[in-house]
Protein backbone atom coordinates (compact mmCIF):
# COMPACT_ATOMS: atom_id res chain seq x y z
CA UNK A 1 0.00 0.00 0.00
CA UNK A 2 2.13 3.22 -1.54
CA UNK A 3 -0.60 5.81 -0.21
CA UNK A 4 0.32 4.57 3.64
CA UNK A 5 3.60 3.65 3.37
CA UNK A 6 4.43 7.72 1.48
CA UNK A 7 2.02 8.70 4.89
CA UNK A 8 4.48 7.07 7.38
CA UNK A 9 7.51 7.86 5.47
CA UNK A 10 7.09 11.49 6.41
CA UNK A 11 6.14 11.20 9.88
CA UNK A 12 9.18 12.91 11.23
CA UNK A 13 8.61 16.04 13.55
CA UNK A 14 9.79 18.76 10.88
CA UNK A 15 9.45 16.88 7.97
CA UNK A 16 7.89 19.35 5.03
CA UNK A 17 4.81 19.02 2.99
CA UNK A 18 6.01 16.83 -0.01
CA UNK A 19 5.13 17.00 -3.66
CA UNK A 20 4.28 13.21 -3.63
CA UNK A 21 0.48 12.95 -3.14
CA UNK A 22 -1.51 9.94 -1.88
CA UNK A 23 -3.57 10.23 -4.64
CA UNK A 24 -2.32 9.91 -8.43
CA UNK A 25 -3.26 13.73 -9.33
CA UNK A 26 -5.35 16.30 -8.36
CA UNK A 27 -7.18 18.18 -11.21
CA UNK A 28 -9.72 20.78 -11.63
CA UNK A 29 -11.95 21.86 -14.66
CA UNK A 30 -14.89 23.40 -15.40
CA UNK A 31 -15.89 23.76 -12.02
CA UNK A 32 -15.30 19.90 -11.09
CA UNK A 33 -12.27 18.43 -9.04
CA UNK A 34 -11.19 14.90 -8.81
CA UNK A 35 -8.58 13.53 -6.52
CA UNK A 36 -8.45 10.75 -9.45
CA UNK A 37 -8.54 8.06 -7.12
CA UNK A 38 -11.14 5.69 -9.17
CA UNK A 39 -8.98 2.36 -7.90
CA UNK A 40 -10.01 3.22 -4.12
CA UNK A 41 -12.76 1.11 -2.84
CA UNK A 42 -14.52 4.23 -1.36
CA UNK A 43 -15.24 7.01 -3.35
CA UNK A 44 -13.27 9.80 -1.86
CA UNK A 45 -14.18 13.24 -3.72
CA UNK A 46 -12.20 16.35 -3.91
CA UNK A 47 -13.80 17.78 -1.18
CA UNK A 48 -11.93 15.55 1.12
CA UNK A 49 -8.97 17.53 0.32
CA UNK A 50 -7.94 19.22 3.71
CA UNK A 51 -9.08 15.42 5.63
CA UNK A 52 -6.54 14.20 3.31
CA UNK A 53 -3.99 16.63 3.85
CA UNK A 54 -3.68 17.69 0.36
CA UNK A 55 -3.32 21.53 -0.05
CA UNK A 56 -2.83 23.59 -3.56
CA UNK A 57 0.59 25.35 -2.27
CA UNK A 58 2.70 28.85 -3.02
CA UNK A 59 6.17 27.33 -4.21
CA UNK A 60 9.09 30.01 -5.01
CA UNK A 61 12.38 28.93 -6.84
CA UNK A 62 14.64 31.16 -8.55
CA UNK A 63 12.57 34.16 -7.35
CA UNK A 64 9.67 33.23 -9.59
CA UNK A 65 6.29 31.52 -7.65
CA UNK A 66 4.21 28.83 -8.72
CA UNK A 67 1.34 26.62 -6.89
CA UNK A 68 1.28 22.72 -7.40
CA UNK A 69 -0.46 19.96 -4.48
CA UNK A 70 1.55 19.62 -1.82
CA UNK A 71 0.65 16.34 1.01
CA UNK A 72 0.66 16.45 4.31
CA UNK A 73 0.67 13.81 7.12
CA UNK A 74 -1.95 14.56 9.19
CA UNK A 75 -5.34 12.74 8.21
CA UNK A 76 -8.35 14.80 9.94
CA UNK A 77 -11.33 13.13 8.74
CA UNK A 78 -14.05 14.65 10.88
CA UNK A 79 -17.89 13.61 12.29
CA UNK A 80 -20.46 13.72 10.17
CA UNK A 81 -18.10 12.79 7.15
CA UNK A 82 -19.94 10.12 4.78
CA UNK A 83 -18.58 7.90 1.81
CA UNK A 84 -19.57 5.58 -0.17
CA UNK A 85 -18.28 2.31 -1.39
CA UNK A 86 -17.90 2.73 -5.53
CA UNK A 87 -20.05 -0.25 -6.10
CA UNK A 88 -23.35 1.94 -4.05
CA UNK A 89 -23.79 -1.29 -1.55
CA UNK A 90 -21.51 0.25 1.67
CA UNK A 91 -21.71 3.69 3.21
CA UNK A 92 -19.43 4.83 6.39
CA UNK A 93 -20.60 7.95 8.23
CA UNK A 94 -17.88 8.97 10.72
CA UNK A 95 -19.38 9.61 14.52
CA UNK A 96 -16.64 10.52 16.38
CA UNK A 97 -13.04 11.55 15.13
CA UNK A 98 -9.90 13.46 16.59
CA UNK A 99 -7.17 14.46 14.00
CA UNK A 100 -3.81 13.21 13.25
CA UNK A 101 -0.98 15.18 15.12
CA UNK A 102 2.76 15.05 16.53
CA UNK A 103 3.19 13.96 19.91
CA UNK A 104 6.63 15.93 21.19
CA UNK A 105 6.17 14.26 24.09
CA UNK A 106 6.56 10.90 22.57
CA UNK A 107 8.40 12.13 19.50
CA UNK A 108 5.92 9.74 17.47
CA UNK A 109 2.91 10.33 15.71
CA UNK A 110 -0.49 10.26 17.40
CA UNK A 111 -2.77 8.77 14.81
CA UNK A 112 -6.11 10.05 15.93
CA UNK A 113 -9.00 8.07 16.02
CA UNK A 114 -12.56 7.30 14.11
CA UNK A 115 -15.47 5.89 15.54
CA UNK A 116 -17.60 5.33 12.32
CA UNK A 117 -21.14 3.24 11.88
CA UNK A 118 -21.22 1.39 8.59
CA UNK A 119 -24.47 0.95 6.40
CA UNK A 120 -25.89 -1.79 3.88
CA UNK A 121 -27.04 0.55 1.25
CA UNK A 122 -30.11 -0.78 -1.32
CA UNK A 123 -31.43 2.02 -3.35
CA UNK A 124 -32.20 4.76 -0.85
CA UNK A 125 -32.24 2.40 2.11
CA UNK A 126 -29.64 2.93 4.17
CA UNK A 127 -29.21 0.27 7.05
CA UNK A 128 -27.03 0.11 9.63
CA UNK A 129 -24.55 -3.25 9.90
CA UNK A 130 -22.21 -2.26 12.54
CA UNK A 131 -19.55 0.64 14.23
CA UNK A 132 -16.16 0.47 14.19
CA UNK A 133 -13.31 2.08 15.95
CA UNK A 134 -9.86 2.86 14.45
CA UNK A 135 -7.07 5.33 13.75
CA UNK A 136 -6.93 7.79 10.73
CA UNK A 137 -4.69 5.52 9.19
CA UNK A 138 -6.64 2.86 9.59
CA UNK A 139 -9.48 4.70 8.21
CA UNK A 140 -7.81 5.74 5.07
CA UNK A 141 -6.56 2.21 4.61
CA UNK A 142 -10.40 1.18 4.16
CA UNK A 143 -11.30 3.70 2.10
CA UNK A 144 -9.06 2.75 -0.18
CA UNK A 145 -9.16 -1.47 -0.10
CA UNK A 146 -12.27 -2.31 1.13
CA UNK A 147 -11.02 -4.47 3.94
CA UNK A 148 -10.89 -4.70 7.81
CA UNK A 149 -14.43 -4.14 8.01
Amino acid sequence: MDEIQLLKSMWKSRTQRQTKLIVPKVTYENMTGSLNNEHWFFKVPYAYRDALDISYDKRIKEKKSYMLWTQGVQLSFKVGDSLISKDNKTSLQVKFANAMGWDPDKNEMYQGSIVFDEYDVDGHKYTKKKQHSCNQMEFLQILITGKEL
